[in-house]
C-alpha cells in the first residue's frame, strides 16, 4: 500500500475549510472532531498535531477567515483615491462574498457568538474593520464625513452593508445584493456624510 503524502499546510487548509463548513451548518458545539476529520479527509491524529484541541481549531478557522476577509478588503483598496471609493469597495467586498462564498460570509457574521475564547476578537476589532475606522478619520479630516466618534461612525456604515448582507443570507432579501449595491451603499454613506 502506498502512503499518502500531503503537504502540511494543504491539511491544515483542508480542516480550516472543513471546519468552516461545518460550524455553519450545525454551529460550533454541534460538531465533533470526527466529523471533521470525515468532511476534511484529514486524520484526527493530524488535527491534533497541528491544532491540539476544537476550541484552537475554531480560534485558528476564526483568525483565518478575518485574514482572508482583510487581504481581500487590502487589494480592493490599492487603487482607491476617496473616502467614498474605500468604503465602497468595502460594501461591494462584503456583497461580492454573500452572493460568492455566503459560507464565509455567515461564518464571519455568526460564529463568535457560539464561541466562548479569548482570543476571539468581536468582528468590530478585526483588521478590517479597523481599517474602515482608519478610513473614516481621514475623511473626518478631509470634511467629507461629519466628525464626531470614528468608532459611532463605523458602526453606521458597516452596520447597512452587514445587516444587508445578513438578510440576504437569512432568504429575506430574494434579490443578489449587487443588484440594490447602489442603494445600499449610498444610504450607508448618508449615515455618515458631512452635509
Amino acid at each position: 500500500m502506498e502512503k499518502r503524502n500531503i503537504n502540511p499546510q494543504k491539511k491544515m487548509d483542508l480542516v480550516i475549510h472543513a471546519a468552516r463548513k461545518l460550524f455553519v451548518e450545525k454551529g460550533y458545539r454541534g460538531v465533533a472532531i470526527p466529523e471533521i476529520v470525515k468532511e476534511s479527509g484529514v486524520s484526527v491524529g493530524a488535527i491534533y498535531l497541528h491544532f491540539g484541541n476544537k476550541e484552537k481549531l475554531a480560534e485558528t478557522v476564526y483568525q483565518k477567515t478575518l485574514q482572508q476577509f482583510m487581504e481581500l478588503f487590502s487589494e480592493r483598496l490599492a487603487n482607491k483615491k476617496s473616502v467614498q471609493e474605500k468604503l465602497k469597495a468595502f460594501a461591494e467586498l462584503v456583497f461580492e462574498i454573500t452572493e460568492e462564498d455566503s459560507e464565509m460570509m455567515e461564518y464571519m457574521l455568526s460564529v463568535r457568538k457560539e464561541i466562548r475564547s479569548k482570543l476571539l476578537l468581536p468582528l468590530c476589532s478585526s483588521d478590517a474593520f479597523t481599517e474602515v475606522q482608519r478610513i473614516i478619520d481621514s475623511g473626518v479630516v478631509l470634511g467629507e464625513i461629519k466628525p464626531g466618534s470614528n468608532l459611532t461612525a463605523a458602526i453606521s456604515y458597516t452596520g447597512v452593508i452587514l445587516r444587508a448582507a445578513d438578510l440576504r443570507l437569512q432568504g429575506f432579501l430574494k434579490q443578489p445584493l449587487q443588484d440594490i449595491a447602489d442603494e445600499l451603499i449610498e444610504n450607508a454613506w448618508s449615515s455618515i456624510a458631512a452635509k
